[in-house]
């Protein structure tokens, strides 16, 4: 294999300036509250289907009981077109400023269900999730958003359905909740739960109350895992109960989730319960932060905080605690007594009002294991804007715990170069001159090469003609 010298230096050229390394892919697997007590599978022991219709789509997703792998390969709406204008009032094509959009609606998600968006086209186009009191269901891969969505604001804004004049519920991309009369008091509880590697977003505007929440989860919801989502552009992102007297112990835990350009708040905004925070990346954000309320606890792990407001606050008066552990902030404007930003950049303390218990009344690690999906925390921007996300995990529904990338991998260990991929890879090793050091098929899923030279190299890993470039430093 031969390249044009001039050609072969340009491509090394971009392959340094576009592929950072990784010690080691990131491991996707389920972690965290989700997998205690019996775990989650959503649909596992069912058929898998691909609807292609909104009447299909809705059908799948709102039987009962039934398990089913939902396939979602496309953008799904209600097709039903209207116009409104930015406060979501519906106004004729006529008007200055009309926005043309579509009808939204609301789909009542039953247990035993999991819903899988196909590489980056699963898309819920002003169609929110609602979990009432149902359990086992997994959501991955799949855009959501109700921007433009038709709307009441008669005091709260409220989804209108496509007659124009009845209403339907909170404007929520996701909304957990346990609260139905229909249900004994006793049974009341939405749980065993995972929200992976989905976005969520709506549009930067003037009217914080526009939309409500991306993803809100109140009364009893318990084993919940939101983990490697994309959250941007958006005002109140995401709440875990509804106010103070929303009283349950409520067991989320939060990691790897991106969080840019959310002007507003709640991210998130926590009371009472257990909430396991870690690892996630907050850029960006004008507003208030992670919001320590009423009589919660969270352990507050290994996140990164850059270019935000007000990143991490409490109430004190509301007995809020968090247990701060290897974060770092940069250039945050506020900051808790006794946090700095890492960058040296000028910060105002908190309010005395605003700080928090530095406490947690529960470890994580006493409870479920995390250690070996743990990223350092200085890692944690590249990491989390690479993989959080549509379009990284695979749409396989044989195999919704496993992911494209994971296929292959590169990284330095012990001085010898590693190389995880399908067998049948070929693999060819490039120095910074352009000159091959090592050429191979790979005839095993682990490969290890020793590499006479030190340095950066660029390593090229090809199978079905389609190629993927690594940088590794020696």
């Amino acid at each position: 294999m031969k390249f044009h010298p001039i050609k072969l230096f340009v491509f090394l050229c971009a392959c340094l300036l576009s592929i950072e390394s990784q010690a080691q892919t990131p491991d996707f697997r389920m972690v965290g509250f989700a997998t205690l007590d019996g775990g989650t599978t959503g649909g596992a022991a069912g058929q898998t289907v691909t609807p292609e219709t909104f009447v299909e789509l809705k059908q799948y997703v709102e039987d009962p009981s039934t398990p089913y792998i939902i396939r979602i390969e496309k953008e799904f709406n209600t097709g039903v077109q209207t116009w409104v204008d930015e406060d979501g009032s519906i106004v004729t094509n006529e008007v200055a400023g009309a926005i043309e959009t579509t009808f939204g609606a609301i789909f009542k998600v039953g247990s035993n269900k999991t819903l899988l968006g196909v590489g980056d086209q699963g898309f819920l186009n002003r169609i929110g999730l609602v979990i009432q009191c149902q359990s086992n269901i997994i959501i991955r891969n799949i855009k959501f958003t109700m921007k433009n969505v038709p709307a009441t604001h008669d005091g709260e804004y409220k989804i209108l359905d496509t007659d124009g004049t009845t209403t339907i519920g909170d404007p929520d991309c996701v909304g957990i909740q346990a609260d139905a009369e229909s249900v004994p008091e006793a049974e009341r509880i939405s749980q065993h739960i995972w929200i992976d590697h989905c976005e969520f977003y709506n549009e930067n505007i003037d009217n914080k109350d526009r939309y409500d929440g991306l993803v809100d989860n109140k009364n009893n919801v318990q084993n919940l895992t939101i983990s490697w989502c994309y959250f941007h552009d958006h005002s109140k992102a995401l709440l875990s109960g509804k106010g103070s007297s929303d009283d349950y112990n409520r067991t989320i835990t939060f990691h790897h989730n991106y969080f840019y350009q959310v002007f507003g708040s709640r991210l998130p905004l926590l009371r009472f319960g257990q909430h396991h925070y870690f690892n996630n990346f907050m850029e960006n954000c004008e507003g208030d932060g992670l919001n320590l309320r009423i009589n919660t606890n969270c352990y507050i792990e290994r996140n990164y905080f850059k270019d935000s407001k007000k990143p991490v606050f409490g109430k004190l008066s509301e007995n809020g605690q968090g247990k701060l552990i290897d974060n770092i902030f940069k250039n945050c404007s506020r900051l808790p007594d006794g946090v700095t930003n890492v960058d040296g950049a000028k910060s105002e303390p908190l309010s005395s009002s605003e700080e928090f218990v530095r406490e947690c009344n529960f470890t994580p690690s006493d409870l479920y294991s995390y250690d070996d999906v743990l990223t350092a925390t200085e890692d944690v921007p590249e990491v989390v804007k690479a993989y959080s996300g549509v379009g990284v995990i695979s749409g396989d529904a044989t195999a919704t715990n496993t992911t494209q990338k994971l296929d292959q991998a590169v990284w330095v260990s012990d001085h010898e170069l590693v190389i995880r991929a399908v067998p049948n890879t070929t693999a060819v090793v490039y120095d910074l001159s352009g000159r091959t050091v090592y050429q191979a098929v790979l005839t095993d899923e682990i490969s290890h090469v020793q590499l006479n030279k030190k340095g950066i190299h660029v390593v090229r890993l090809i199978l079905n003609s389609q190629a993927t470039n690594y940088k590794v430093a020696f």
